[in-house]
């Protein structure tokens, strides 16, 4: 059975950093998508399907992608596989979002 890319756990040099900190607004952003898009009444897609996605990047990519990138890349590739959107719907809406002004996300979050 070949060994897959998240299967990391007793190789050497795999080191864990337990130190905690506050969530960024990014962090929060896609932990609130996921549990939109998990829990009824959507219900888009279960945690199984995230998993899997996640265990089929790169091993660049594993190595290389923080935590929520990783499961941000997951949702979409599932809301796409799902035929929930397609790629070019999402890419119209990121092309829409990068357009706007940015805004300091301190001002904009009651609890930054």
């Amino acid at each position: 059975m070949e060994q897959r890319v998240n299967d990391v756990g007793g190789l050497p040099g795999m080191t864990i950093r337990q130190e905690t900190h506050p969530a960024t607004l990014h962090q929060k952003r896609v932990d609130a998508l996921y549990v939109l898009l998990t829990s009824p009444p959507v219900s888009a897609f279960r945690v199984d399907s995230i998993r899997r996605t996640i265990e089929t990047n790169t091993a660049e990519d594993y190595r290389n992608l923080g935590y929520y990138d990783k499961w941000i890349r997951a949702v979409r590739s599932v809301l796409i596989e799902q035929q929930i959107l397609t790629a070019a719907e999402i890419e119209t809406r990121m092309n829409e979002i990068r357009q706007r002004p940015v805004v300091d996300a301190t001002v904009a979050c009651v609890n930054p």
